[in-house]
């Protein structure tokens, strides 16, 4: 009748459904902090955050027009836990 080719276009989607809810209900807990420009900035946010005892969370978004050249402006999205962001302080 309805034959067993649908079971797995529907468990695949059924995975990919709990996948994104499971990282949404992890990443809800953990907000934007800081957003730094270059390695160097990174590395001193970072470092004041460890300093602080403040754990972190760092995502570097997609950039299509990247080009090899000594001027780095990567973005770093820095992010901390709800729950610490009054204690977080970056100079």
């Amino acid at each position: 009748m309805f034959g067993i080719g649908w079971v797995y276009p529907v468990l695949l989607a059924g995975i990919i459904i709990l996948f994104f809810m499971l990282k949404m209900y992890l990443n809800g807990n953990w907000k934007l902090y800081h957003t730094a420009f270059g390695q160097e900035n990174y590395f001193k946010a970072v470092s004041q955050l460890q300093s602080d005892g403040i754990k972190y969370k760092v995502k570097i978004p997609l950039q299509f027009d990247r080009e090899r050249s000594f001027n780095d402006n990567t973005q770093y999205d820095i992010y901390v836990k709800k729950d610490e962001v009054h204690r977080a302080s970056i100079k």
